[in-house]
């Protein structure tokens, strides 16, 4: 089983695959930013905002997550689905979704001073939760 992702034009690695969480589980679309330097995946601002998803009923981490920008308050999406696009067969010759149930999906929700971003810049992080399960990429 392989991931299936793209390069862009920064050299970095995508994956475009979706999120599904309650109430509705439908498949919203998302790009995701393959960081193996992330312990955790986690659906940034940009995507909160297009998801709709209402961050103020979200649950509050209660740690502090320190990042590279500096410390951050994390939300959580409870029972959502990372589902990411995959090679599967012998010869990893056949696309597939796979799903990843995530029992706490980390959020960071914009802040007061939100602005969106430019789409082609507008991505998530998946973390090594859901890398590590690829023995190839």
């Amino acid at each position: 089983m392989r991931l299936v992702g793209q390069i862009d034009k920064l050299k970095q690695a995508r994956v475009e695959g979706y999120i599904r969480y309650p109430p509705n589980w439908e498949n919203h679309p998302i790009t995701f930013l393959v960081d193996t330097g992330a312990s955790n995946s986690c659906i940034l601002p940009d995507d909160v905002a297009k998801l709709g998803v209402n961050s103020a009923t979200l649950q509050t981490v209660t740690k502090t997550i320190v990042t590279a920008n500096g410390p951050v308050n994390l939300k959580v999406i409870q029972n959502a689905e990372i589902v990411l696009p995959v090679y599967v067969g012998l010869l990893d010759n056949r696309k597939a979704y796979l799903s990843f149930p995530m029992d706490n999906l980390a959020v960071l929700p914009p802040g007061p001073n939100f602005r969106a971003l430019p789409p082609e810049l507008v991505f998530s992080i998946l973390g090594m939760d859901i890398l590590s399960n690829f023995p190839k990429w």
